[in-house]
């Protein structure tokens, strides 16, 4: 065997064990991410598609993974065989109105979104006039409407994005459509990043940031919510008695990142109080603040995106220490890792038992750890 290939050989067997994150490398790193591509191209569907799963015809679920490619340390891009399949698919779900989604399947502005951001991250000219017509389209699911009932009433959604033909809005779908059109260079001082701020600060229990009265004088503890007065995980108790919607990381790291986005300062008020909860909630092998591992790719995947945002390779711990997200959670994530390259959760919930899914959001979040780790 040549030293090279011996070499390679050594990468690949340890990846493929438990390994110290003190003692993680990128170039170990960077082998992981490159079986988990590995499962993508074997994964392939003749349409462009990946798996068999109920989703795998969805643009969303194949942007997923195109953006995870072209993010990958080997930067694939549509000259790549698998990756200008998953594209080619993605442009003919291009609709009238601009949306890129499978309208049987709904969620339009999702799928558009994700689309987009995949699009983007291939850095093709070709796709300019696709991505321009989308970014309208994303921008019309702009909730425009600013008071609620009467004048003296704010409307909690005002510039939350909805989904297209279903108008409910939440903290996830924002954060996916404030991603794609900073991908597309949307300028920080837009009206759509300034009415996405106020929706995002409406879903925080901050009194101090937040002005819905339903959401005021509980348990301030900075971290937020699916949307304004409602969680995934239903209520808790708070200080004075009355029964409040559960924040949570997952919603927590997405409005950080998504703040950061449209433009919002390190010393926000309500960026500050996030990361208080966050340096308190400290964790890579658990969704911090949700139920179990139910949505534990997707939280991964926007815990390393927030730190990517925030620019930052250290967290400081309530303890005085130092912790390395990068390569904690690279190094967690290696111990996951399935030897075909895959990941999968078993907690089904949001469909994250796909392999699909999982290893797309797993495989985004190592390309964010190698890139901090080089």
């Amino acid at each position: 065997m040549k030293t090279r290939n011996l070499a390679a050989w050594l990468v690949l067997a340890f990846v493929g064990s438990s390994c110290s994150a003190a003692d993680l490398t990128a170039e170990q790193v960077a082998a992981a991410a490159k079986k988990a591509v590995a499962y993508f191209k074997q994964a392939q569907n003749d349409d462009g598609t990946f798996g068999k799963g109920q989703g795998a015809g969805m643009p969303g679920m194949v942007g997923l993974v195109v953006r995870a490619l072209a993010t990958s340390p080997e930067k694939l891009r549509e000259s790549d065989p698998a990756v200008k399949k998953a594209a080619a698919f993605l442009l003919t779900k291009t609709q009238p109105n601009g949306s890129i989604c499978e309208p049987k399947f709904g969620l339009e502005n999702y799928n558009t979104s994700v689309a987009v951001i995949a699009l983007a991250a291939l850095e093709n000219p070709a796709h300019k006039e696709a991505l321009e017509k989308a970014k309208q389209y994303i921008l019309g699911c702009q909730i425009a409407i600013e008071k609620g009932y009467d004048e003296e009433h704010p409307q909690p959604a005002f510039g939350g994005f909805d989904y297209g033909s279903s108008k409910r809005v939440d903290l996830s779908n924002t954060g996916f459509s404030i991603e794609a059109l900073q991908a597309l260079g949307v300028q920080k001082d837009s009206d759509a990043y300034k009415n996405a701020i106020k929706f995002i600060k409406r879903c925080q229990d901050n009194d101090e940031t937040n002005d819905l009265p339903n959401m005021k004088g509980e348990n301030n503890t900075g971290a937020f919510t699916y949307k304004p007065g409602e969680s995934e995980f239903g209520t808790v108790k708070g200080k004075n008695g009355k029964m409040v919607p559960k924040p949570y990381g997952n919603m927590t790291y997405v409005a950080v990142k998504t703040l950061i986005y449209a433009g919002v300062n390190k010393d926000d008020p309500a960026l500050q109080a996030a990361l208080k909860w966050i340096r308190n909630n400290y964790a890579v092998d658990h969704p911090a603040g949700g139920e179990g591992m139910q949505g534990y790719y997707y939280y991964i995947d926007v815990f390393a995106k927030a730190f990517t945002a925030l620019g930052t390779k250290e967290v400081d711990l309530p303890d005085g220490k130092k912790a390395q997200w990068a390569s904690d959670l690279a190094a967690h994530l290696i111990s996951l890792q399935k030897p075909d390259g895959s990941f999968a959760n078993d907690a089904p919930r949001w469909m994250e038992n796909d392999p699909i899914l999982a290893t797309s959001y797993a495989l985004d979040a190592m390309n964010l750890c190698y890139n901090a780790m080089k």
